[in-house]
């Protein structure tokens, strides 16, 4: 991995102790700390993965150092366990705080894994299917920089496209001739594989009766065609840095 491991947790505790041996037989060396403010502090100023092993009686403002880390470096956060006795403010915060959760132990170690590869592209991987183009050389011209594009121009080629190469999100035409984007993003929900792959429609209809068609297919979002280079791009980068993922 490109990014370097910490964790925060108690080692004394049995699920934190067997956590930690399963990490390293996955190959995975992290730097350990027991938990703290004073420890959040120590990280490196870089875009690290922090693991942090939650405990009944864990300090509630570690969560939040963790949390203004993340939003000054980039850091990828992960959080094993739950926290007991928490306000309702605290429960909110938690609950809309961009990290990956794995809400009990043990942890399914190859899933927290793939999530960490998830996490190290130096550029997020990115897939827009449009049968128009000049719209996927804008796109591709407007996401370059900061992401991994690749194009396709037909729904047909999108399953075939990712069993050779993943992705973590789907920038996918509402309306295509032949597999259209409903037609595709139901062949995802049915799809042990695919089916929680991100997927944010892309549509030039902005009327009510076509937004709630799309969204009634519980797509992760949609993109407007006729916004602005600046507004599309926006969208994306609020999408990778608002994610959160909960695993039981």
């Amino acid at each position: 991995m490109k990014k370097d491991v910490y964790v925060l947790g108690n080692e004394s505790r049995l699920v934190v102790k067997n956590f930690l041996q399963d990490l390293r037989k996955a190959g995975c060396e992290p730097a350990v700390t027991l938990p703290g403010s004073y420890a959040i502090k120590e990280l490196p100023d870089k875009a690290i993965h922090l693991i942090i092993c939650l405990e009944e009686m864990m300090d509630f403002p570690i969560i939040k150092d963790a949390a203004a880390k993340k939003e000054r470096t980039g850091l990828s956060l992960y959080l094993i366990g739950n926290i007991g006795n928490l306000s309702i403010e605290d429960e909110k915060f938690l609950k809309q705080l961009p990290c990956v959760r794995f809400l009990s132990y043990p942890v399914d170690i190859s899933l927290l894994m793939k999530q960490m590869e998830k996490n190290d592209p130096d550029k997020p991987r990115i897939l827009v299917v449009d049968d128009e183009p000049i719209f996927l050389r804008s796109v591709k011209s407007w996401l370059g920089e900061e992401f991994d594009v690749s194009l396709l121009n037909s729904g047909d080629e999108v399953m075939e496209f990712l069993d050779m190469r993943p992705v973590d999100l789907i920038l996918l035409d509402y309306k295509m001739p032949g597999m259209d984007g409903s037609d595709v993003l139901r062949r995802f929900r049915d799809d042990v594989e695919f089916q929680n792959l991100p997927v944010i429609f892309l549509t030039a209809s902005n009327d009510k009766e076509s937004v709630m068609g799309i969204m009634h297919l519980e797509p992760t979002g949609y993109i407007l065609k006729t916004m602005s280079p600046e507004d599309i791009k926006k969208s994306v980068r609020d999408f990778f840095k608002n994610q959160i993922q909960i695993f039981p």
